[in-house]
C-alpha cells in the first residue's frame, strides 16, 4: 500500500504542477523505473533527462510511507550522505486505514494523516550524528576493515557501536553473527531516539541549530508523541512549562505535558530551545 500511495503523490503533484501556470508549465516529476534509492526527479518538461548525468533535472526526491497504526514503524532512510544532493528531497507519507459505510457494508480506504518533505541531506546529517553519539561509526577508506585497495568501494558505511556493518554493502569482514547486517540504521523513527547524556544533548544541539532537523524531529513527534515524552526529561518539561506560564504543582510529568499540548500548540518552537531556558 505505501507503494501506491508514494506513487500516486507522484501523479497528484504532477497534476498540480500542470495547472500552476500552463503556460510556463516547465517542470514534471520524472519516474525512475528501476530499484535505486530515488523515486522521482523533478525535470524539465522540454528538456532531454540523462538519470546517470543528472542533465535535465532540478532536483531528486525519495518517498517513504509509515502506516501509524503499525507496532514499529518501517519507514527506513539509510541512504549514505555523501551520495545525496544539496537539493534532493525526503518525502514521508504517514498513512492509516479509515473506515467508510457504503449502503451494502462497511469498507476501509488508506487515509494520509500527515506528511513532511524537506531536504534529504538536513534528515541525514541528524541520523549521522546521532550514530555518532551512540557510539557508531563510519569507515574511512584509509582504514577500511576489508582493506579495500587500491579504491575503497566501502567508504561511509555505518558501522555500529559493536563494529557490526549496518547495511549490506557493508565491509564484508563487519559481517553480523546470525544475520547479513543489522540494519538498524536509518529506521526514520528509531534514529532519533537517545539513550544517553551525550547522544541527548546532541539530539537538542542539532534541534536549535537546524531549521530543517526541526521541523524534521516536530513532525516525527507530533506523530509519535510517545517519543517525545521520552526524549525530554520531567525536568525539561517542568522548566518549559513553568516558562509558558503552567503552573506543575504537585503535577506529574505527563500532566505537566498533556496541560502544555492542551494549552500551547506551538510549543515545540519553545522546546528547541529548551537548553537556552534551562
Amino acid at each position: 500500500m505505501g507503494s501506491l500511495l508514494e506513487a500516486l503523490w507522484g501523479f497528484s503533484t504532477n497534476q498540480v504542477l500542470s495547472k500552476v501556470d500552463p503556460e510556463a508549465h516547465t517542470y514534471e516529476l520524472g519516474w525512475f523505473s528501476d530499484h535505486g534509492y530515488n523515486d522521482f526527479a523533478c525535470v524539465l518538461k522540454d528538456a532531454e533527462w540523462n538519470s546517470d548525468t543528472r542533465s535535465g533535472e532540478l532536483l531528486r526526491i525519495e518517498a517513504k510511507s509509515m502506516n501509524a497504526l503499525a507496532d514499529e514503524s518501517k519507514g527506513h532512510f539509510d541512504e549514505l550522505i555523501q551520495k545525496l544532493d544539496n537539493e534532493d528531497l525526503l518525502l514521508i507519507l504517514i498513512w492509516t486505514w479509515e473506515t467508510v459505510d457504503t449502503a451494502i457494508s462497511q469498507q476501509v480506504y488508506p487515509y494520509i494523516l500527515d506528511h513532511f518533505i524537506g531536504k534529504a541531506r538536513s534528515v541525514a546529517f541528524l541520523r549521522d550524528t546521532l550514530h555518532l553519539a551512540r557510539g557508531g561509526s563510519f569507515v574511512d577508506r584509509n582504514s577500511c576493515p576489508d582493506g579495500c585497495d587500491p579504491i575503497c568501494k566501502h567508504h561511509g558505511e555505518p558501522l555500529n557501536a559493536k563494529g557490526t556493518r549496518e547495511r549490506l554493502s557493508g565491509p564484508n569482514s563487519c559481517r553480523a553473527a546470525n544475520v547479513s547486517y543489522a540494519a538498524n540504521f536509518g529506521g526514520l523513527v528509531r534514529m532519533i531516539k537517545t539513550d544517553s547524556d551525550s547522544a541527548r544533548q546532541e539530539f537538542r544541539r542539532n534541534r536549535a541549530s537546524y531549521d530543517d532537523v526541526h521541523e524534521y524531529i516536530s513532525f516525527i513527534h507530533r506523530n509519535y508523541p510517545d517519543e517525545e515524552v521520552n526524549q525530554y526529561l520531567a525536568e525539561e518539561w517542568k522548566i518549559l512549562a513553568e516558562n509558558l506560564g503552567v503552573q506543575t504543582g504537585g503535577l506529574a510529568k505527563k500532566e505537566i505535558i498533556n496541560l502544555i499540548r492542551e494549552r500551547y500548540p506551538d510549543y515545540r518552537d519553545k522546546l528547541r530551545l529548551i537548553s537556552e531556558i534551562l
